[in-house]
């Protein structure tokens, strides 16, 4: 049965937008919070994040959603009212700017598989140089932490942090080429 023009629509977070209110810390001018942020724990199916995308606001690449075959993303399955859908796109903008909406194919927590909507920034035309940005990992991982996703996953994404930390305190002559932590190579 396909959805009406006043129903829900279903919005997979994965990103920043697990917890909004926590990246409006780091970036105080961000547009109000839609009302949206109830719902139940998922993962996205056959996609995964990669950290390519330049960000100013974050001063480094930010995490961009691509296909992955096999691969399975923890976030947060939410239904989102139609009224509620523009100002929810111009808060995934101004986060980290994803402004591309694609579909995913997601299992909830119960086992119903459905599509959803998820929102990533654009694919660069070029790779993005420079560092991965260690405030949007640590903003990240508390955001998953906050959304309540598993620990193993936050503790992935802690460890990432610490990772990319610790490289840009060695510094760029000691890490070769430029890759974001365990997903581009």
């Amino acid at each position: 049965m396909a959805a009406g023009p006043t129903a829900p629509r279903p919005w997979f977070a994965y990103s920043l937008d697990l917890a909004p209110v926590i990246a409006r810390e780091r970036l105080p001018g961000l547009p109000p919070v839609p009302d949206v942020l109830e719902g139940e724990l998922a993962e996205a199916l056959d996609v995964d994040v990669v950290y390519d995308v330049a960000s100013a606001a974050w001063g480094g690449k930010v995490a961009r959603l691509v296909e992955a075959p096999g691969r399975k993303l923890p976030g947060m399955l939410r239904r989102v009212p139609p009224e509620a859908w523009d100002a929810l796109a111009r808060l995934e903008s101004a986060m980290a700017g994803a402004t591309d909406v694609r579909q995913v194919k997601v299992r909830t927590f119960s086992g119903a598989v459905l599509t959803a909507h998820a929102f990533t920034p654009a694919a660069p035309a070029a790779p993005a140089q420079g560092p991965v940005s260690e405030s949007f990992l640590v903003t990240l991982a508390l955001a998953a932490e906050q959304a309540g996703l598993s620990p193993d996953h936050v503790e992935r994404l802690q460890a990432e942090a610490r990772i990319v930390h610790a490289l840009q305190k060695v510094g760029p002559s000691a890490q070769g080429p430029s890759k974001a932590p365990g997903k581009n190579g």
